[in-house]
């Protein structure tokens, strides 16, 4: 998945590197909900809703896909900071 880059300045472009970005395609839980989403979709006859719900979920996803990395660079960050004290 594409990502913007963090809006953290602190961040450096190294501990962006480190995040492992496929993290949640990787989760068993989080595939077999978007597996049972599509199976409900796929009922849905008219193909412009279809589509049109699949892209808004898909873009929540992706939103809530850049607060949970921003969320681990802000835990990573705090954890460098407090391993300098």
């Amino acid at each position: 998945m594409m990502r913007k880059k963090c809006k953290n300045k602190k961040v450096k472009n190294s501990t962006m590197d480190k995040i492992d970005r496929s993290w949640k395609e990787k989760n068993k839980r989080y595939l077999q909900e978007l597996q049972n989403f599509f199976d409900k979709v796929d009922n849905i006859a008219d193909i412009e809703l279809r589509t049109s719900i699949t892209n808004q979920m898909m873009m929540c996803d992706n939103v809530l896909t850049e607060i949970a990395e921003d969320m681990f660079i802000n835990c990573y960050n705090e954890g460098q900071k407090n391993k300098k004290i």
